[in-house]
């Protein structure tokens, strides 16, 4: 593998796991402010139920993506795979989070409610590129991709045809 893929590859890792630290802090942040602040609005009982859940799936997301990132580090092209499925599950998670707010009645309010406090743990990840939702992710993911199938074009033998 060339050593312009290693290098791609160690500095989103070295990306990611800032981005994580980051994710850590502001996950952190705020259950320590939910659970001094009591929530009471009456259209979202399960407010607190659908936060925590949100920050627990948080937490587990977050310390996958640190293993993906120091196994992009360590390993380079080969963690390619994985960062990209690791990837695919966020936006399928925040899709399913979307869906769910459509839930009739106080179950879907709660959820809607929770979930611009309930995801900041991966908040950094999703929208450090401009804002641009799930864009450092996919942009990241697309152009290693790009780099581990350039970089295994190129080690084929060329073959002449007659």
């Amino acid at each position: 593998m060339p050593r312009w893929v290693l290098w791609a590859c160690r500095a989103v890792g070295a990306i990611n796991l800032l981005l994580c630290a980051f994710g850590l802090y502001y996950l952190l942040h705020y259950v320590m402010f939910w659970v001094t602040h009591p929530h009471a609005d009456p259209r979202e009982p399960y407010f607190y139920h659908a936060f925590f859940t949100m920050g627990g799936i948080n937490l587990i997301y977050i310390v996958v993506l640190i293993c993906s990132a120091l196994d992009l580090i360590g390993r380079g092209a080969c963690a390619i795979r994985f960062y990209t499925w690791l990837v695919l599950v966020l936006v399928s998670y925040d899709v399913l989070v979307a869906i769910l707010w459509f839930l009739p009645g106080p179950v879907g309010m709660s959820i809607a409610g929770a979930t611009g406090v309930g995801n900041m743990g991966i908040a950094p990840f999703e929208f450090v590129l401009f804002y641009i939702p799930f864009g450092y992710p996919l942009l990241s993911a697309g152009l290693l991709n790009l780099a581990r199938w350039k970089a295994a074009r190129n080690r084929l033998p060329h073959t002449v045809s007659a």
